[in-house]
């Protein structure tokens, strides 16, 4: 049997950062937990552990030490919270996970009705509908779109690791129901190059 692995796989940057960070952390020797695995990987969990560093289901878990957010954010409630229970709180959020959550919050803020094409139930979705302060539509694929949208200007911003294809299809969708569209395209780079590898398989 041949494998061939593509010229881009492995880590991305975000989660690599969040392991380093949560590996500092544990240096200090006070108690250490990740809010949710950062990655979704049993031996790197692991390792984690045998470094001091546990897994917290829940903030309910985090009573004292330091709490770790993983690279797909959190809600700035959960931040609030985590800080007022005491919780040295790193924040391990990805850049470009954060740069989705200041571009739903300057959409909503200049008064667009915020589209975010991804995952509804993904954690990294979840927090920038947090940011966005709730206002949001969230859509998978075309299919998800309402016939109407109530409004006539409309900004999108997407989950950082969904596709271009994706995003190019439901803007194209989106035109001819609006006359003001802004899209800040929030797709990972790593992401772009990683799924441009595997198509070139």
């Amino acid at each position: 049997m041949r494998v061939e692995v593509a010229r881009h796989a492995g880590i991305c940057y975000g989660v690599e950062r969040a392991l380093k960070l949560a590996e500092e952390a544990a240096e200090s020797g006070a108690p250490v937990r990740t809010l949710g695995p950062l990655i979704h990987n049993p031996q790197a969990v692991q390792a984690l552990r045998d470094k001091g560093v546990e897994v917290a289901a829940s903030l309910e878990d985090a009573s004292e030490g330091t709490l770790v957010i993983r690279s797909h954010g959190v809600s700035p409630a959960i931040i609030a919270a985590a800080g007022e229970k005491g919780l040295d709180v790193v924040d391990a959020t990805c850049p470009f996970v954060r740069k989705a959550h200041e571009a739903a919050e300057v959409l909503v803020a200049e008064g667009y009705t915020l589209v975010i094409v991804g995952e509804p139930d993904h954690p990294e979705v979840e927090g920038i509908v947090a940011h966005a302060g709730g206002a949001a539509l969230v859509v998978e694929d075309v299919a998800d779109l309402p016939a109407t949208l109530g409004t006539r200007r409309v900004g999108v911003v997407v989950q950082t690791t969904q596709s271009a294809e994706r995003l190019a299809e439901i803007v194209e969708a989106l035109l001819p129901r609006c006359t003001d569209l802004r899209v800040i395209n929030t797709i990972c780079s790593a992401t772009a190059k990683r799924q441009e590898a595997a198509h070139e398989l």
